[in-house]
């Protein structure tokens, strides 16, 4: 049996499934944003667009394939037409928002790609016309289009699970994954490597490449943000080079106005060798001029160069937080 008689073929199932089609395009494009602070509300934001154009183009091949001739050759073709039209249907959504002023992403049409690319390799092999080595062959691609834009939603979560569990460690670099919970700038090609700290002892860290430039550095970004009843902020940097390196470290929180003097901000020059920086948090508390640092919504942390004029490199050991 064609997966288009299933659901029935008459007008009202047609303009009704046209309606959806319309309905889903504008969610999408008023949806607002995912908070910007949860890896992995962006990760189901964005496999949300995956979601929402397979079902665009499953309702599109349906209307189209029961107008069609009943031939394995006629619903194929309707289901390449309806494939084609979900992601005109997508990229017209992005460029509208773009034009609009909201946030029109490219990525987002990849994703709505493969939303459409998934769902279409399934609606052939379901037909009945389909034989059974190349309906497996379609359902296994199907899954594994699927597989691949989920992943970044496992790997959020996984990651968030592992961050409350280490905390109040804040990265220990002990699995590659951790890396995710930053943002590195161009060029500085993050890597896990095995130093020692000041005491000798082998540790986990990450080796950074600072090229020249105005703010070289990276944030780190996804962590567990409530820091209340905690007493220190602690970072273990590694100095391979001869010459000493003045870094700044930044902490700014949920209230942060983009104002120097409304955030954490100061200057660490960083001796040859393993510097250990520990920083009050009722320093942190006591920053900003006119208020005070809200220690349970930290928003991030910032560690950079400025007006670096030669190429560095720094080893990031443990970031962690104090009792």
């Amino acid at each position: 049996m064609a997966f288009p008689r299933v659901i029935g073929a008459g007008s009202t199932w047609r303009w009704a499934a046209l309606t959806i089609c319309v309905v889903i395009a504008a969610a999408v494009f008023i949806a607002p944003g995912p908070d910007n602070n949860v890896r992995s509300a962006i990760a189901i934001h964005d496999f949300g667009h995956v979601v929402a154009f397979g079902l665009v183009t499953a309702l599109l091949a349906i209307t189209l394939s029961v107008q069609s001739r009943p031939t394995f050759q006629g619903r194929a073709r309707a289901t390449c037409l309806a494939a084609m039209a979900a992601l005109a249907v997508g990229a017209t959504v992005e460029l509208a928002q773009a034009a609009s002023g909201l946030h029109g992403d490219p990525w987002d049409v990849v994703r709505d790609g493969g939303g459409v690319l998934s769902v279409s390799l399934t609606l052939v092999a379901l037909d009945s016309r389909t034989s059974g080595r190349l309906r497996a062959v379609l359902a296994g691609l199907a899954v594994l289009v699927l597989a691949a834009f989920a992943h970044p939603v496992y790997a959020a979560l996984d990651d968030e699970a592992r961050a409350r569990a280490q905390f109040p460690v804040l990265a220990s670099f002990e699995t590659p994954s951790e890396l995710s919970r930053f943002h590195f700038g161009d060029g500085m090609s993050p890597r896990i490597v095995v130093t020692t700290d000041d005491q000798g002892r082998a540790i986990s860290a990450a080796q950074l490449h600072l090229p020249p430039g105005r703010y070289p550095g990276f944030e780190l970004r996804y962590f567990p943000g409530d820091w209340r009843g905690l007493r220190t902020l602690q970072l273990l940097i590694n100095n391979p080079e001869n010459t000493s390196i003045e870094l700044t470290v930044r902490i700014d929180d949920n209230e942060y106005r983009v104002r120097m003097d409304d955030r954490y901000n100061r200057s660490f020059l960083l001796s040859s060798g393993v510097n250990r920086i520990e920083i009050p948090l009722s320093e942190v508390a006591a920053s900003p001029r006119d208020r005070r640092f809200d220690l349970g919504r930290v928003h991030s942390l910032l560690v950079f160069a400025v007006d670096l004029e030669s190429p560095r490199t720094i080893v990031l050991g443990p970031i962690t937080l104090l009792h």
